[in-house]
């Protein structure tokens, strides 16, 4: 089966002397207690889907990189720890200084990231056993 056109561009973007997939994996995977701190502060109430979503990558990112789970495309991981990284940086498109607001954009980032690798998340729920319907 051929690639679609989108996944050539993501292919050469990745390829690309601008990002370094595993550096990249490797520096989310080495902050991981920063954004595991990072999302608990999140209101788990209001939040709770994206909570969860959240503590799913991170977990996913760590078995993978321990080499625990490796059925995921490195797409996916690729996309999961831009994500991540993205999510601790406090001076993104609208700054985590502003209460609230400054989460909007981590948030439509996630939700972005969580809908297009929604099947390779729900795998790995299956994978480790847990419900989807929590994550999902």
């Amino acid at each position: 089966m051929g690639k679609n056109p989108e996944e050539d561009n993501f292919d050469e973007y990745f390829q690309g002397e601008e990002i370094n997939l595993p550096q990249k994996i490797e520096k989310a995977y080495s902050k991981h207690d920063e954004i595991k701190n990072k999302q608990e502060k999140l209101d788990n109430n209001k939040f709770k889907k994206l909570f969860l979503q959240i503590k799913l990558a991170l977990e996913l990112l760590k078995d993978y990189k321990k080499g625990l789970y490796s059925q995921i495309p490195w797409r996916s991981i690729g996309l999961i720890s831009l994500a991540l990284l993205y999510f601790l940086n406090p001076y993104d498109v609208i700054p985590d200084l502003a209460p609230l607001i400054g989460f909007a954009d981590d948030a439509a980032i996630f939700l972005s990231l969580f809908k297009s690798i929604q099947f390779d998340l729900q795998e790995y729920c299956r994978w480790k056993g847990y419900n989807t319907d929590l994550y999902f």
